[in-house]
């Protein structure tokens, strides 16, 4: 069933949803290559403490189609993904609104080579958006931007408009290889944060083998 644009879509997108998953997959493509705000813990969530790791290790990638998941329940994986986005926005020093949003959507995990398992396995894309005046809006995400590079994110893309007041940030974890986006967007004075995990196997499912 189709669906018509929604509050906080940006331009040329069908739905903040639909604009979410193309950021992220422009975002994976870039990286392929080489409160509630938790105002007490900001920095564990952002240095990948054990409280708040999106994955159970922090392994280098195998190159290994069958190597071992991390495993984590969709659950626990939402609940990171809440805490995360709250600190994006207490570091960014925004607050999030009611509406658009959240947004959480699971999709199932596609390998390098397009293959698709049937063993349960998925990835989250959780994004939330605050309200506040467009001019205000690069000098937010510069702050978040101070911050992610100082706690183990790599910014993969990062732009300023400054007479339209727009501003784009592409991030991902070094070691845990969650991504970030923070934009602006449609209508006028909004600003997204969201974070998309990595491939998640639930605890207790039996990894499939290709």
């Amino acid at each position: 069933m189709s669906r018509g644009p929604l509050p906080g879509a940006p331009a040329g997108s069908r739905t903040p949803r639909a604009s979410v998953r193309r950021s992220v997959r422009r975002t994976l493509r870039r990286c392929r290559r080489p409160l509630s705000v938790l105002l007490l813990v900001p920095s564990l969530l952002f240095t990948g403490a054990c409280v708040s790791q999106p994955s159970d290790h922090t392994d280098k990638p195998s190159d290994n189609i069958n190597a071992p998941l991390p495993r984590k329940s969709r659950s626990d994986a939402l609940e990171w993904a809440k805490r995360y986005t709250s600190t994006m926005a207490h570091y960014a020093e925004v607050t999030v609104a009611d509406g658009p949003g959240p947004f959480t959507d699971f999709e199932a995990c596609v390998g390098k080579n397009d293959e698709v398992a049937d063993d349960g396995r998925f990835s989250l894309t959780y994004t939330v958006y605050a309200h506040l005046p467009r001019e205000q809006h690069i000098a937010a995400v510069r702050k978040l931007r101070a911050a992610l590079k100082g706690h183990g994110v790599d910014v993969s893309d990062y732009t300023e408009e400054a007479e339209a007041h727009k501003v784009t940030l592409y991030g991902k974890h070094s070691a845990e290889k969650f991504l970030i986006i923070a934009d602006t967007v449609k209508p006028p004075d909004t600003l997204r944060l969201s974070v998309s995990t990595s491939c998640f196997l639930p605890p207790d499912a039996k990894q499939q083998q290709f």
